[in-house]
């Protein structure tokens, strides 16, 4: 088998061992952040089990850094360039995690807390 193959085959098996909740964007309706040293609440429900990817980004924002401040108690947070996934755990009810965002919107520095709440289903 050519290296090409071998390849080819691992992404697939890579990509049907992980289920998502939705391509690129769990949230149906965020409530925007500023980079005002706001702070926004949002909030989305996930199967039990399921992956999660939501990008960070607006229109005229560059994002230079997002930390996570605050875990959650029982899924798995990772932060993947102006993005999180978030991965639920297998059964539960609700999770909880913050983030800062640091960048600059519309030439102005500075940064918004994201405090999320995933409501598992």
């Amino acid at each position: 088998m050519r290296h090409g193959t071998i390849c080819a085959l691992a992404a697939l098996v890579l990509c049907q061992t992980s289920i998502p909740a939705s391509a690129g964007n769990c949230l149906s309706r965020n409530e925007g952040f500023e980079l005002i040293s706001d702070t926004v609440h949002w909030a989305f429900s996930i199967r039990g089990g399921t992956d999660c990817l939501q990008g960070l980004r607006g229109r005229a924002m560059l994002i230079n850094e997002v930390k996570i401040v605050e875990p959650p108690a029982a899924g798995t947070l990772t932060i993947a360039g102006p993005a999180f996934f978030y991965r639920a755990p297998p059964n539960g009810s609700s999770d909880r995690f913050k983030l800062e965002v640091a960048g600059e919107n519309n030439r102005m520095r500075g940064t918004s807390v994201i405090v999320v709440d995933v409501s598992i289903r």
